[in-house]
C-alpha cells in the first residue's frame, strides 16, 4: 500500500486485535494479552517492552486466525498486508519500543475492552472507523459459507485500512469474518 500512515495501520490492527481475543468476541485463540491478563503479567515478564511484545503475539495469532479462515495465499487483510507495508509497521513498532507514554495511553485503553463488546461501537469510539466505513462494508455481500467479505480498495489509504477495519463488524462473536482486498 502506497502512502500508508503506520500509526493508523498500528492502531487499526490493536483494536481489532483485542476484539478478536478469546475473552472478548472469540475471533482467534489468543486469550487477554492485550487485557486484564497481559497487563498483569506483561511487565513482570518484560518490564520495559511488555506492550510492543504482547501487540506482536496478538497480531501473529490474528493473521493466523485470518488465513485459516480465509485461506488465499495472495490475499491481503488487515493483518497481513504487502511486504513493504509489513516492514513500514515493524520499523514502526521498532521505533515506539520505549515510548512508554504511547503504550500506556493506548494499552488503557484495550485493556478497558470487555467480554462482549460490540465491534461497531469500540472502533467509532476509537476513531478506527467512520459510520460511512459501517454503511459501505454492510452493502457488501459475504464471500463463500460467510467466512470473508471481499473489500476494494478506499480512494485512499487511509480509508481501505478503515474499511478493513470495518469489514471486522461483519463478524459475530466466535463466527470470524475475514475482510480482505479484492484483486484490482
Amino acid at each position: 500500500m502506497k502512502g500508508i500512515n503506520a500509526v493508523q495501520l498500528l492502531e487499526a490492527r490493536l483494536f481489532v486485535a483485542r476484539l478478536g481475543e478469546s475473552d472478548v468476541l472469540g475471533w482467534w485463540r489468543a486469550d487477554g494479552v492485550l487485557g486484564q491478563d497481559g497487563a498483569f503479567i506483561g511487565p513482570r515478564v518484560l518490564p520495559m517492552t511488555h506492550a510492543t511484545a504482547r501487540t506482536r503475539i496478538v497480531f501473529a495469532v490474528a493473521a493466523h486466525a485470518c488465513c485459516e479462515r480465509h485461506p488465499d495465499p495472495q490475499a491481503q487483510h488487515l493483518f497481513r498486508l504487502d511486504p513493504a507495508t509489513e516492514d513500514q509497521l515493524d520499523a514502526l513498532l521498532v521505533e515506539r519500543l520505549g515510548d512508554h507514554e504511547y503504550w500506556q495511553k493506548i494499552m488503557s485503553r484495550l485493556e478497558a475492552i470487555e467480554s462482549e463488546a460490540k465491534s461497531d461501537t469500540v472502533l467509532l469510539e476509537a476513531n478506527i472507523i467512520t459510520e460511512r466505513d459501517l454503511k459501505a462494508v454492510g452493502k457488501i455481500g459475504l464471500g463463500p459459507a460467510g467466512r470473508s467479505l471481499p473489500i476494494k480498495n478506499g480512494a485512499v489509504t487511509e480509508e481501505t485500512i478503515r474499511l478493513l477495519a470495518a469489514g471486522f463488524t461483519r463478524s459475530e462473536p466466535k463466527g470470524l469474518v475475514v475482510p480482505y482486498l479484492e484483486k484490482p
